[in-house]
């Protein structure tokens, strides 16, 4: 149930709570939960409508890859992921955060 702490997180940043009808999030495919684990989270705690779009990852390797990461297992709120191409850890890395990214209110 990690999943609630990150809709808790996400929750309290979020004014007039009593006024929200939706969130839309984008969950970065490299974050610690999946886009439609913290969807159905935070549903269950507010009964908000959550638009939650999961976003590809995106690494730089010193190999000289450069696309998406190779996941290779997700744990209780990581995920272990490396390069397709080489197995090594990518120097630059995009896709392990979660953003709000609209709140529509009554």
């Amino acid at each position: 149930m990690h999943e609630i702490t990150f809709a808790k997180n996400i929750i309290s940043q979020i004014k007039n709570k009593t006024q929200v009808q939706e969130i839309e999030l984008e969950v970065g495919e490299l974050a610690g939960v999946t886009a439609d684990e913290l969807k159905y989270a935070i549903e269950n705690l507010t009964g908000w409508k959550v638009i939650a779009r999961e976003m590809p990852s995106n690494i730089e390797c010193d190999c000289g890859y450069i696309g998406r990461a190779n996941i290779k297992e997700r744990q209780h709120d990581i995920v272990i992921f490396n390069c397709p191409k080489c197995g090594s850890m990518p120097k630059k890395i995009v896709g392990q955060d979660i953003k709000l990214k609209r709140v529509v209110y009554h």
